[in-house]
């Protein structure tokens, strides 16, 4: 009698402690995914900034050598008719440098 006493007393304490472990358990995997999405999400967004930032200064550059590109052709026209442009040096510099970043980039 007192086994059968003992024996239920035992059942009837490690069934609900059995229980509240398995929902205790569903709770942290869930927690613990819901983490991870997050994690992951962070990292993703952040690498489109990343790139977004990087084609707009592409873009930037590429727009600066077109500008400096036209500023040229006048100079030069300019030069044709015998005046020389004094910043002619430091466009072409600037020129030669966005073009060489440039093309870096694209590779």
């Amino acid at each position: 009698m007192l086994n059968r006493l003992v024996f239920l007393l035992v059942v009837l304490l490690t069934v609900p402690a059995a229980s509240q472990h398995t929902n205790m358990q569903a709770r942290i995997n869930r927690s613990v995914d819901k983490h991870q999405e997050e994690i992951s999400q962070v990292p993703a967004s952040a690498e489109v900034d990343v790139r977004a930032a990087r084609l707009q200064t592409l873009r930037q550059d590429a727009n600066e050598l077109s500008t400096l590109s036209a500023a040229m052709q006048s100079d030069l026209q300019q030069l044709q008719h015998g005046l020389l442009v004094k910043d002619i040096h430091e466009h072409l510099k600037r020129m030669e440098k966005l073009s060489k970043k440039l093309r870096q980039e694209m590779e």
